[in-house]
Parts: C-alpha cells; structure tokens; sequence
C-alpha cells in the first residue's frame, strides 16, 4: 500500500509541475521571447499562453512601457575650452522585445553609453554661453542622432532632456561676482532715486502744510471773533428781555434765569477732578435657569456560537481538499501562475473521493491528470472566446496607434528614408520619395519605423 502511495505522490506532483511550466500568463505591458531549445521562434503578447515544457522555453521578458534612464554627469569640454558637468534623462519606449532582446546585449547600458558620447559630440561643438542658453536646441540634435542610432535595437526614443549643466568652480564664483556687482549698482541706482523723490515730497509735503496752516489760523481767528460777537449779542438780548420781564412783575423769568446758572455751575463742579462722584447701584434681578440632562444605558448581550462536532475524514479527503485550496490561493496570489482550472480538478477529484470512499489512490491520480487538462481545453475552446474583449486594445504598441495619422513630412524621403513629428517625437519614416512637408499618412510599422504613402 505504502509503495503505490508514494508513487502516486510522486506521480500527481510530476503532474502539477508540468502543468505549471505549460500555462504562462503574459501580464499587460510586457512581452515575452520564446525560444525552442535556445532558439528564438516568436513573441508572446500579454494573455494566456500554452507552451510545450522542456522543448519551448521563455527566453527575456521586455517591458514595452515607456520608461525613463538616468544618464550619470559627466565633463564636457566646450568650445571654448571650458570644463561643464552634464547630466540629463532619456525617455524611451521599446518597440520590437525580439530586437531589444537579441540585437543588443544590455539595452540600459547601451543606451547610456550612447546618449553621453553624443552628449560631449553636441557641447563640444559650442561655446559656454550657447551651451548654457540653448537647451531647446542641445536636446533636439541629440533626440535626432540618438532615436536613429537606436533603431535597429527595436527602440523608440521619445525625448532627451539635458537635467544640469554646472560650469567650473572658478567661473561660477566670477559670475557670481558679476551678478552681485549689477545688483548693487542697480540697488544704488534704485536708492539714490528714491531720496530724490522723497526729499522732493517732503518739501513739497511741508510747503502744502505751512500754507493750509497759516489759512487755518486765518480762519480760526475769524471765526472767534464772530463767536463771540454773537455770545455778546445773545447775552445782552437775553439780559434785555430778563429786565422787561422784572419791569412787568414776572418773578418766574428771574427764576429761570438763575436755575440756568446753577445748572451750569453744578456741571462744572462735576466735571473737576477735585470732587468725587458716589453712584448708588440699581437693584436687578436675573432669572436662574437650569438644564438637566438624561443619559441613556444600552444593554449588551452575548451569544454563545454553536460548536459542530467534526466527523473523522480520511487522508484522501483530507489531501485533495488542501490541495484544491492551495492552488485557488496561489491563483489569488499569482494570476500569472494559472492554477485555477488546475485546482477545479483537485476539487472534483476532492468531491469524487468524498462520496466514493473506495477508489484507489492511482486512479484518484489519473482523474486528477484528465480533469486538469479537460477543464484547461473547456476554457480554451469555449471560455476563451466569451472573454470580454480588451477596451484598449493597442495599450503599449505606440507606434501601431499612430496608423491611419496623416502628418506633413519633417525631412524629405531620399532612398526610401525620412522622418516626421508627430505629436511630442519624431518618427523614422519609409516610402516613396517625397518633398518635405508634403501630408503623407501612416498606414503600417515595420520594427520601429513607419511606413507612410502619400495622402493625397
């Protein structure tokens, strides 16, 4: 019993891992070579794929997304002879994986290589101020001779940009000097027109003020006088009609008279700063209000869980069970790996030996094998086609999204070669020979090229 266990053990895990090594999962974004016996034969594109174990192989994994390469500094000498230290990044987006696998040993460092060599080529043609001045112009040459330089790699490159550029120590400290020294003139400059301005507004500010003042005096003493004309006036009239009042025996006019001035008198006497003021406070009553507040006690109750008893269950049980568990796991945690219609085997196998107690272990093995494979065909021949089509269909593929542009020629096209713009790159182009800017339309891609004809 033992032997035949163990060799069905043996048997059912053979099984799993060749079923392993057949299924891929192309994961979107990437592409992979296949080799037969280190050969290579073709592409995978991102899906599901079926391969002959042992015989077919992966061979690289390219990544088809744009990506973006560091370009370390280095010293450049310019035409001037001076010494700068440049560095920038490269974006670029590979086109063809058989090429940028096969074409070139490591496309990064190759790339690098490349980008600094035309790097000193482009600074070394000019002098500082131009270097320093003329990104715009540094990054188009070096896009152009770089992107051509890449083609038969399969690659696509998109844009070029210079980061840093740091001239010498000593020259940054003389500019440095330059540009304080423009500053401070241009400070005094600045200074010395602001104090003129000031100190003719303050003249002008005191000039203004010594004549509204001397206008205000003027006023003021006119306006006093003709107060105190009135004041007389009103008091000799008032003195008049008290008098006629007197004459005529009204005691209550005197009265009223001398009530006015002891108003008067006891304004001023409150206002001295002599006499003090007792204030006698006024009664007031408030209204006590209270808030009383009510809480609420909410009751918890616990529940006891039922406890099912487990029955014993046999090792086979037990086996199949955990093994159809492990691969929807490993589904859930990989989807690369593919081990669903896998494991809808083990779970069927799990059923079969759950119901039927008395199959042996090798034929429970053997089921598990045709299971497997029948539940792998059902989703291929029927599952498979029902899948729901991809919203973009063309994600990754750049240059096959451009199909069907129409764009006016960059360069002419001599010998079959010539090149467009096309949005934010610049594209190598192939056809029929025409003049520049005559509107040519995209209609293929061959490797990282594109095929245009006219479209007129």
């Amino acid at each position: 019993m033992f032997p035949t266990m163990f060799f069905s053990a043996v048997l059912a895990f053979v099984a799993v891992v060749i079923l392993f090594k057949a299924v891929r999962m192309v994961p979107q974004g990437y592409e992979w070579t296949v080799e037969r016996f280190g050969r290579y034969t073709h592409t995978m594109s991102p899906g599901l794929h079926f391969l002959i174990p042992i015989v077919y192989g992966v061979g690289r994994k390219v990544n088809m997304m744009e990506q973006v390469l560091d370009v370390p500094g280095q010293e450049v000498i310019t035409k001037d002879n001076a010494a700068v230290r440049v560095d920038g990044v490269v974006f670029f987006q590979v086109l063809d994986a058989a090429k940028a696998a096969y074409e070139v040993s490591v496309l990064e460092v190759a790339m690098i290589a490349l980008v600094q060599t035309n790097i000193r080529t482009v600074i070394g043609s000019m002098d500082l101020d131009e270097s320093l001045s003329q990104r715009e112009v540094i990054n188009a040459k070096l896009l152009s001779v770089v992107d051509q330089a890449t083609n038969p790699w399969g690659v696509k490159v998109n844009r070029i940009e210079i980061r840093d550029i740091q001239p010498p120590r000593d020259l940054l400290d003389a500019m440095a000097r330059q540009m304080k020294a423009e500053r401070e003139k241009r400070a005094q400059i600045l200074e010395a027109e602001g104090s003129r301005q000031s100190e003719i507004l303050r003249a002008e500010g005191e000039k203004q003020a010594t004549v509204l003042e001397a206008e205000g005096r003027r006023e003021a003493a006119f306006r006093d006088a003709e107060a105190r004309e009135r004041l007389a006036e009103a008091e000799a009239k008032a003195t008049q009609v008290v008098s006629a009042a007197i004459a005529d025996g009204d005691v209550q006019a005197i009265n009223y008279f001398i009530a006015q001035k002891y108003v008067e008198a006891f304004k001023e006497l409150a206002t001295s700063p002599n006499q003090k003021l007792v204030l006698m406070p006024m009664e007031a009553s408030g209204v006590i209000g209270s808030i009383a507040g009510v809480a609420e006690l909410a009751k918890q109750a616990l529940q006891s869980g039922r406890h099912r008893s487990e029955a014993d269950m046999r090792w086979e049980v037990v086996a199949w069970g955990a093994l159809a568990l492990l691969l929807f796991a490993a589904e859930a945690l990989a989807p690369g790996a593919f081990m669903l219609w896998i494991g809808i085997g083990a779970a069927a196998v799990f059923a079969l030996v759950a119901v039927f107690a008395d199959i042996p272990v090798l034929w429970q093995v053997i089921a598990f094998v045709v299971l497997s494979v029948l539940s792998i065909q059902c989703y291929r021949h029927w599952g498979k086609p029902r899948a729901r089509q991809s919203d973009a269909p063309l994600l990754n593929r750049r240059a096959e999204q451009l199909v069907g542009r129409v764009v006016p020629l960059q360069q002419a096209i001599v010998g079959g070669q010539g090149r467009v713009s096309i949005d934010d790159a610049s594209w190598q182009v192939s056809g029929p020979e025409l003049q520049a800017g005559t509107l040519v339309r995209v209609v293929a891609v061959q490797g990282s090229a594109l095929v245009v004809e006219a479209a007129g």
